[in-house]
């Protein structure tokens, strides 16, 4: 992974990414929102979207409620812990 030096000129922040093997600037100054759209382009794998309604629907679709109880608590238990990762 790429390393970047953080360079503050007159309050005006930008970054410039560092080769290690020469220690010299990459030609590419970034700004700290270029910056961060970079490194989540490169470290994202993939993007996951799911639809509340439709897994909703699905589970409604379950003939045992228990079965449906159990889903549903499993969900709110992912739910939970993506959130306490935030």
């Amino acid at each position: 992974m790429a390393k970047y030096h953080k360079i503050v000129i007159n309050g005006e922040v930008q970054f410039r990414e560092v080769d290690e093997s020469t220690g010299f600037y990459e030609n590419t100054i970034l700004t700290e929102d270029e910056l961060v759209e970079q490194l989540l382009d490169d470290a994202i794998q993939e993007v996951i979207e799911i639809d509340k309604g439709q897994v909703e629907r699905i589970i409604s679709f379950l003939p045992q409620p228990f079965h449906r109880e159990q889903v549903q608590t499993y969900i709110d238990y992912l739910e939970n812990l993506v959130e306490s990762f935030e």
